[in-house]
């Protein structure tokens, strides 16, 4: 593994467990065992390191949900064909089961948790590029599916899934301990749930 690897490598893993404010260059030097000059060589500073795993959580994320979506549409014979169930899942999967594609559960809170904190947050190119394209790309197959809904109510509503899907990922562990609800989660069900819950705010 690369410097550079092992410093990103390291930063994943205490960025998760301690968050993006807690965790110094030190520390990330330490875990990776390099030196602390390798971090300004490599990302410049830690914000250029935070960028980085910036991208190396989302842009994974993005390009699952936009293979998702293609594999859906093949799957049915067609966009023509394809259901908005099915739209809809592969838009909230990548969130609900993260591990597919690389990410943990952790990671995601903590940069939702920076993002809300930090509103004037600068995000990376690659990312919101990435992002434009998803977003292009299910607010057109959505509005074949939905026609009561104009673009930009298409787009509210896939953010307003986006955000509850994360709050749900944060929250549902402590919400069934104080409800005194011992089962342990059952991710597949709570994805089918979700769906649900989707579908029923695009049909109104």
């Amino acid at each position: 593994m690369s410097t550079r690897d092992q410093i990103l490598a390291a930063a994943w893993k205490l960025f998760s467990e301690r968050g993006f404010e807690d965790v110094s260059v030190r520390d990330v030097t330490n875990e990776a065992g390099v030196n602390l000059a390798s971090v300004s060589y490599h990302f410049g500073s830690k914000d250029g390191l935070i960028q980085e795993v910036v991208k190396k959580v989302l842009n994974p994320a993005n390009q699952h949900r936009m293979d998702l979506l293609e594999s859906a549409i093949t799957d049915a014979g067609g966009v023509e064909n394809v259901t908005l169930q099915s739209v809809l899942e592969s838009y909230v999967r990548p969130i609900m089961f993260p591990e597919e594609h690389g990410s943990n559960q952790d990671i995601l809170a903590r940069l939702a948790a920076r993002y809300m904190i930090e509103r004037d947050y600068d995000v990376p190119n690659s990312v919101l590029a990435l992002y434009t394209e998803v977003f292009q790309k299910y607010v057109t197959v959505v509005a074949m599916k939905v026609s009561h809904l104009t673009p930009q109510e298409i787009l509210q509503r896939l953010l307003f899934s986006i955000g509850a899907a994360l709050q749900y990922e944060t929250f549902a562990s402590l919400a069934r301990k104080t409800t005194g609800q011992a089962a342990p989660d059952n991710k597949a069900k709570d994805y089918e749930e979700f769906v649900k819950f989707m579908l029923s705010g695009f049909s109104a």
